[in-house]
C-alpha cells in the first residue's frame, strides 16, 4: 500500500468549477517529470522529438507522431528532450460527454456509449503512431482548441468539445481493427468494483477509528473526488453513509452476542459521542440500543415452535 501511495495524485477539481478542460502547446523544457497520477484524462501528442515515457508499467520512446492516452488514476512519468514539441490536452468526462459525467471507470458499458475513449483503455496494448496526414489533421485540431481557449467567444466550449471528440474519434478509427479485436478478446472491466471492495475492507477494519474520505482514498490510491463519485455510482451511498451503516451493523452484532454496556459498544464502533450514537442507532433501526438488545434476546430465548 505504501508504494502505491508514494505516487502523488494531482487534481484540478478544486481549482476549476464544473466540467474541466485544458490544453497547452509549448517547446517543453528538457528533463524528467516526477511520477504522478491524476483524476482526469490526458493526451500527449508529440509533433517532434524523441524521449522516453513510462505509462503504468510500460516504457515507450516517443517520436514525431506519437500520441499517448493516459486514463484517470494511471501512474505515469513523462520526460522531454529540448527538441520536443508536444500538445498536452487534459479533460474530464463531464466536459467531453456531459451525459456520462457520473461514470468513473472505462469499462465495456462506457465504451459502448463513448467508443472514442477506447484508446485510453488500450494504451498498454497499442503503439499509437500517427501518419504525416494524421499529424497535420490533429495539429490543426489542437491549434483550433488553443485559439478558442485563448479568446473565448459564443459557443467556444461547444467548438472545443467538438474538436476534442474528433481528435479522439480520428485515432480510434485509425486503429479500429486492433481496438475491436481487443474489445472482443479482452473487454475492459474497469477497477471500480476492486476499489469499492478495498474501501469496504478499510471501513470494516477501522470502525473504532476516526475515518475520512481522504484517508480511504489514500488507502486505495485514488483521489477523494474520484472515490466519492465511484462509491455513489456503485453503491448509491456516500462514504459517510457507508461508514455509519457499517458501524450500526457492527453495533447490532455486539448488542446481540455480548453483554457489553451500550457506552462500550458505542466506543467499539467509533462513536465518541454516546448521545449521538443512540440517536443514529434509533434512526437506522427504529429502536434504542437497549430496546434492540431486549427484543433480540427475547426472540432468542423464546421456546422453539413445536
Amino acid at each position: 500500500m505504501g508504494q502505491a501511495c508514494a505516487v502523488p495524485i494531482y487534481s484540478f477539481a478544486d481549482e476549476v468549477p464544473g466540467a474541466r478542460f485544458g490544453i497547452r502547446s509549448e517547446l517543453v523544457a528538457a528533463g524528467n517529470r516526477l511520477p504522478h497520477r491524476h483524476d482526469y484524462f490526458e493526451v500527449l501528442f508529440f509533433v517532434s522529438g524523441d524521449s522516453p515515457q513510462r505509462i503504468s508499467i510500460r516504457e515507450y520512446l516517443s517520436r514525431r507522431g506519437s500520441i499517448f492516452f493516459i486514463s484517470p488514476m494511471t501512474a505515469h512519468q513523462v520526460s522531454f528532450d529540448p527538441s520536443n514539441r508536444c500538445f498536452i490536452v487534459y479533460f474530464d468526462l463531464a466536459f467531453l460527454r456531459p451525459d456520462l459525467a457520473s461514470c468513473t471507470e472505462i469499462d465495456t458499458e462506457l465504451l459502448a456509449r463513448a467508443p472514442e475513449l477506447a484508446p485510453f483503455a488500450y494504451q498498454q496494448d497499442i503503439d499509437f503512431i500517427l501518419s504525416e496526414r494524421d499529424i497535420t489533421l490533429l495539429k490543426a485540431l489542437c491549434d483550433r482548441m488553443l485559439a478558442e481557449r485563448a479568446c473565448p467567444r459564443l459557443c467556444s466550449e461547444e467548438m472545443i468539445r467538438s474538436y476534442l471528440a474528433i481528435l479522439l474519434s480520428e485515432v480510434t478509427q485509425r486503429y479500429e481493427r486492433q481496438i475491436r479485436a481487443l474489445m472482443r478478446d479482452r473487454p475492459p472491466n474497469g477497477g471500480g468494483e476492486r476499489h469499492v471492495k478495498r474501501v469496504m475492507k478499510f471501513i470494516d477494519e477501522n470502525l473504532a477509528m476516526k475515518m475520512s474520505l481522504t484517508g480511504a482514498a489514500q488507502r486505495v490510491a485514488v483521489s477523494p473526488n474520484y472515490l466519492a463519485s465511484l462509491l455513489k455510482r456503485e453503491t448509491g451511498k456516500t462514504f459517510v453513509e457507508l461508514v455509519t451503516e457499517k458501524r450500526i451493523d457492527r453495533a447490532c452484532e455486539i448488542l446481540t452476542f455480548t453483554a457489553e454496556r451500550v457506552s462500550q459498544v458505542a466506543d467499539a464502533v467509533g462513536f465518541s459521542d454516546f448521545d449521538y450514537f443512540c440517536r443514529r442507532f434509533k434512526q437506522v433501526t427504529g429502536q434504542t440500543p437497549l430496546q434492540f438488545r431486549a427484543c433480540h434476546r427475547a426472540s432468542e430465548e423464546s421456546p422453539a415452535a413445536p
